[in-house]
């Protein structure tokens, strides 16, 4: 589970006095959590790179105000959380686009696997291709389901699901009561915890739908409107093996939340760390610190 990291207290306070060194050392620290929350919370990877290379300037560029009252990981996630919160995205967040919506785009495609079935047989066993878009759809499927919560309830849920943070750090990341982080949390749980028990079949066997049943329509619409992208889909071959070993693992215990889990730790494009290397530069930032 990859939460956001705690750089060593050396590496902390050598960033702090501006060592360039440790400032690299400090962000690959911090980078794959912060990148994965924004993965989650913005639906698109590269909203979600944009998003982790303005939340790690900020870290970086804002040094001098850690404080050391609480853990550097959860100053951290309190930078990230305001953040994301007002995080501008390249596609709008399309507020018509809802559970309901959701219900209603699965019951077609599983009319349509249906009616393709009577007029053409039944298929046969799903091939290998077959298994890999079909967990495609289930990334794609259950972050649209978590992209119907508005973004404070994403984030909340994101936090205690994905993450696993206890509550009291949680409720401190998002600047309420450990009371009021925990009825929010419990708003966005009952309402994914209900929509996916009644309608997907990895937090429900008895719901009726199979991502694999879901294959005809997606492959159908993806025909028709060309190259169609959805939210998020993990395209690296070893983000797609981890989400097998999470599906296969996390499934068993068949509910929301294990669904969820069964993300793989998406990875930060490799570019990411010298693009903020190179804002540093231009900012004149890297100078005013130690030389190495």
């Amino acid at each position: 589970m990859t939460k956001i990291a705690e750089p060593s207290a050396e590496t902390l306070a050598q960033a702090i006095g501006g060592s360039l060194a440790a400032i690299d050392a400090l962000i690959m620290t911090v980078q794959p959590g912060v990148y994965r929350l924004a993965v989650h919370v913005l639906g698109d990877r590269d909203d979600a790179a944009d998003a982790t290379q303005e939340i790690l300037l900020k870290v970086v560029t804002h040094l001098s105000g850690f404080r050391g009252e609480a853990a550097f990981s959860t100053w951290v996630w309190r930078v990230a959380h305001n953040h994301l919160m007002s995080a501008h995205t390249r596609r709008k967040e399309s507020p018509e686009v809802s559970l309901e919506d959701i219900a209603e785009r699965l019951g077609q495609g599983l009319e349509f696997a249906a009616t393709l079935a009577h007029a053409r047989g039944e298929a046969g066993p799903l091939s290998p291709q077959d298994k890999l878009e079909a967990r495609q759809v289930a990334l794609a499927c259950t972050q649209s389901m978590l992209m119907a919560l508005d973004r404070e309830q994403r984030l909340v849920y994101v936090i205690d699901t994905v993450f696993a943070l206890d509550s009291k750090q949680a409720a401190e990341i998002v600047g309420v009561s450990a009371d009021a982080y925990r009825q929010r949390l419990s708003r966005a749980r009952s309402r994914l915890d209900a929509f996916m028990s009644g309608h997907c079949g990895l937090a429900n066997p008895q719901a009726a739908c199979r991502c694999e049943r879901q294959l005809p329509a997606v492959r159908h619409l993806a025909a028709a409107r060309g190259s169609d992208r959805s939210a998020v889909v993990a395209i690296h071959r070893e983000e797609m093996q981890e989400a097998e070993r999470h599906f296969a693992a996390f499934t068993r215990v068949c509910d929301a939340a294990s669904v969820l889990r069964a993300h793989p730790a998406y990875q930060a494009p490799e570019t990411l760390r010298a693009a903020i290397r190179a804002v540093l530069a231009q900012e004149g930032f890297l100078q005013r610190g130690t030389p190495q």
